[in-house]
C-alpha cells in the first residue's frame, strides 16, 4: 500500500548545486526505465525477503516512488521471520532515507538511499542502494504526477561455515566466504490525488552466486490502489499488488483504513499461484500512527501453509522521522 512519503539524505541542502546535473540525467531516465522494464528476461532463483516490506516503504520495490511525497523521511524497519521455528530464522533490517528536490516548474527530482541487512542461518547479505527518480506533473495543479526511477545496488554476500558440524563434504570448507555483486532496479509510477499505480522490475543484473546454490531472479511488481473517503475523518484505501518472484506469481490484496490522517490499520492477504486456482500463502495485520514528525508501525504476518505450525509467525516494526528542509510550514509538524 502506498503512503505519501519522501525521504532524506538530503535535508542536506548541499545537494542543491547538483540540480543541473540531475536535470540532464532526467532527460534519459524515462527512456532507460521503459527499456529495462520491457527487455529484462527470466532467470530462475529466489526472492529477497526485503521485498515483503513494501507495505512499510513502497520504494523498496519501485524506485520511481522515491521523492514522490511532500517531506523528506528516514525509516528504520526490523523484520523477524518464522519466530520459534528454528535457530537462525531469517531477520531483516532496513535503513531507508529519501528526499525531493524541486527543479523547473512541474518537475522534481527524488534521491534515496537504502541499506539492507538480511541474515538467514549461515547466509548473510548486506546491500546498499542509491536511487534516483524524476517526477513530472501532468496537470497545472500538480495533483497528477508521473515518475520514472532507477536504483543501483551493491550486495555483499557472506556464508559463514565455521560453526558447521564436521561432515565429509568437499564443498563445505568450514570457512568464511564473501562475494560482492552489483544489481539494479527500475520502475514507473503514476500518482493522483486519490489513486496510485506502478510497475517495476528488480534484480535486473541477476547472476549466479558462488555462495548460494539458488540464482537470484529478476522480479516484477505491478500494483495500484484507490483512496475512498468513508467519512470526514476516515479514508479507506484498497489496493492490489501482483508480483512475479521466485519463479511464481503472487497477488497481495491490501486494505488500509486511516483515521484523521494519523491512525491506521491494515490487512493484507497473499495468494500464491503455483497452479490454478493457487493456494493461500500469508495473512498480515498491522497498525500504525503518526505523531507530529514521527511515524510508527507494527505488523504481524501469519503463514497459511503447513510451515506455520512450526513457529509463531513473523513480526515487523517500523519507525520513521519526517521533515521538510525547504518547505515552511512543514506538513509533518501540522
Amino acid at each position: 500500500m502506498h503512503s505519501t512519503s519522501s525521504g532524506t539524505l538530503a535535508g542536506i541542502s548541499g545537494i542543491l548545486p547538483v540540480t543541473g546535473k540531475l536535470t540532464r540525467i532526467s532527460r534519459i531516465l524515462p527512456v532507460l526505465a521503459v527499456v529495462l522494464l520491457c527487455c529484462t528476461g527470466r532467470a530462475d532463483g529466489q526472492e529477497l525477503p526485503v521485498y515483503q516490506l513494501y507495505l512499510h516503504h513502497p520504494a523498496l520495490v519501485n524506485p520511481a516512488i522515491i521523492g514522490s511525497g511532500d517531506c523528506s523521511e528516514i525509516k528504520l524497519i526490523d523484520r523477524h521471520q518464522w519466530i520459534g521455528a528454528f535457530n537462525g530464522a531469517p531477520k531483516t533490517q532496513v535503513l531507508a532515507a529519501e528526499t525531493s528536490i524541486p527543479s523547473k516548474e512541474f518537475r522534481t527530482h527524488g534521491l534515496g538511499l537504502q541499506v539492507v541487512n538480511d541474515a538467514n542461518g549461515a547466509f548473510r547479505q548486506l546491500a546498499a542502494s542509491f536511487g534516483y527518480a524524476y517526477h513530472i506533473a501532468l496537470d497545472r495543479a500538480g495533483s497528477l504526477k508521473l515518475g520514472f526511477g532507477l536504483a543501483a545496488t551493491v550486495r555483499q554476500n557472506t556464508c559463514d561455515e565455521r560453526d558447521f558440524s564436521p561432515i565429509y563434504d568437499p564443498s563445505v570448507t568450514r570457512g568464511l566466504h564473501r562475494e560482492i555483486r552489483p544489481d539494479a532496479s527500475t520502475g514507473v509510477y503514476l500518482q493522483g490525488s486519490r489513486f496510485f499505480a506502478g510497475l517495476s522490475a528488480v534484480q535486473l543484473l541477476a547472476s549466479g552466486s558462488t555462495l548460494d546454490a539458488n540464482r537470484p531472479e529478476r522480479g516484477y511488481f505491478a500494483g495500484g490502489g484507490y483512496s475512498l473517503p468513508v467519512s470526514g475523518v476516515v479514508d479507506l484505501q484498497p489496493g492490489l499488488m501482483v508480483k512475479y518472484l521466485s519463479g511464481e506469481f503472487q497477488s497481495d490484496l491490501n486494505v488500509r483504513a486511516t483515521y484523521r490522517e494519523s491512525y491506521r490499520v491494515m490487512l493484507s492477504y497473499r495468494h500464491a499461484w503455483w497452479d490454478f486456482p493457487g493456494s493461500p500463502a500469508v495473512l498480515l495485520v498491522g497498525a500504525g500512527m503518526d505523531y507530529r514528525n514521527f511515524s510508527f508501525g507494527y505488523a504481524y504476518e501469519a503463514g497459511l501453509t503447513s510451515m506455520q505450525k512450526y513457529g509463531y509467525g513473523s513480526h515487523e516494526f517500523m519507525v520513521g522521522y519526517r521533515f521538510c528542509p525547504r518547505r515552511r510550514p512543514c506538513p509533518a509538524y501540522l
